[in-house]
């Protein structure tokens, strides 16, 4: 999206601002990136359609452009349609920014972009016995180091589903933000730059802190390879970044953890497509089936409304006569 032209001065001038405010308030590096892009193309979309000044905006516009990108297909999977949660990020995106006009006092637009629906049939959520085959799966020999790595997946697995977080909450967490004694995980960063403490429960604690005092260090030192695989002591890795939680094989902060759950997936034998935010919608769905109520699982999950917890009740009521759970 990024190179979509904007012709008109005030967009472009918007534009920045716009990615400024997101920075100023603390948003998430991810979306303070990722929003201005999808705005920009809301801001061509109009432009193309003849709205050259901010005032001018209507409703009619912002619902012809839902209904637009509702339309096109994925630039990154071509052919397939934007899932609802893409489309709810674009909205999100928008509804900020407009919200940002709002802010400065020169620019009222008084419209609200809705969300889309979610589709249930997005949220694969994996079963009880699955999650355990996934763990049991980390235990299985790794190339290289099978003791650091298989430890690292299990804290991978206590952090997304133990602890519910987002993937760029997972991805953010430092190593300050986790108190082993009060058996706490601070969020500094959440989805709309809210912060919240999720408790740890006792089993994911051990393996987050096994991963922490035994693991971690082998992925900030140097390695050579011989006959096996060994660390040579105070010789940290060029790019080592000693504050962050989830930490790669070149000793900086972990980015993309896609490969890591294919290769775990793969251990476990599970057909099902296993992802971060799965994982995520995996335990809401477990703990609600537990019986713990709705509110405390909205305030774990860092919801700000809780018609996107009362959505897993849809969840659990279509599978509750599947053996899985």
């Amino acid at each position: 999206m990024i190179s979509l032209q904007i012709k008109s001065q005030q967009y472009n001038y918007l534009l920045k601002s716009y990615k400024e405010y997101l920075q100023t308030l603390g948003y998430a590096t991810g979306t303070a990136e990722s929003w201005p892009i999808h705005v920009r193309e809301f801001l061509h979309y109009i432009e193309s359609n003849g709205i050259t000044s901010i005032l001018s905006i209507e409703t009619s516009h912002i619902t012809n452009f839902i209904r637009y990108i509702k339309q096109r297909t994925n630039k990154r999977n071509k052919g397939t349609a934007l899932s609802s949660s893409s489309i709810n990020k674009i909205i999100n995106a928008v509804n900020v920014f407009i919200k940002f006009l709002n802010s400065t006092g020169k620019y009222i637009v008084e419209v609200t972009a809705q969300r889309a629906e979610d589709s249930f049939n997005e949220r694969i959520i994996l079963s009880v016995a699955e999650i355990k085959k996934l763990y049991e799966g980390t235990f299985l020999p790794h190339r290289q180091n099978s003791i650091a790595l298989g430890q690292r997946d299990r804290a991978i697995i206590a952090i997304f589903y133990g602890c519910g977080l987002r993937r760029s909450e997972g991805k953010n967490l430092n190593i300050n933000d986790i108190d082993l004694q009060k058996q706490l995980l601070f969020v500094r960063k959440g989805k709309g730059n809210k912060q919240r403490y999720v408790p740890i429960a006792a089993k994911h604690l051990t393996d987050i802190k096994d991963y922490l005092q035994e693991s971690r260090e082998w992925f900030l030192q140097e390695h050579y390879t011989h006959a096996k695989w060994f660390t040579m002591k105070d010789n940290k890795k060029e790019n080592a970044d000693d504050m962050a939680f989830f930490v790669g094989v070149f000793g900086n902060r972990m980015q993309e953890f896609y490969a890591r759950l294919e290769q775990m997936k793969k251990r476990a034998t599970i057909e099902k497509n296993v992802t971060l935010h799965g994982l995520r919608h995996s335990i809401a769905t477990h703990l609600l089936q537990s019986g713990m109520d709705i509110e405390e699982i909205a305030k774990f999950l860092g919801h700000s409304s809780l018609a996107s917890t009362q959505l897993y009740t849809h969840i659990i009521n279509e599978k509750q006569n599947d053996r899985e759970f």
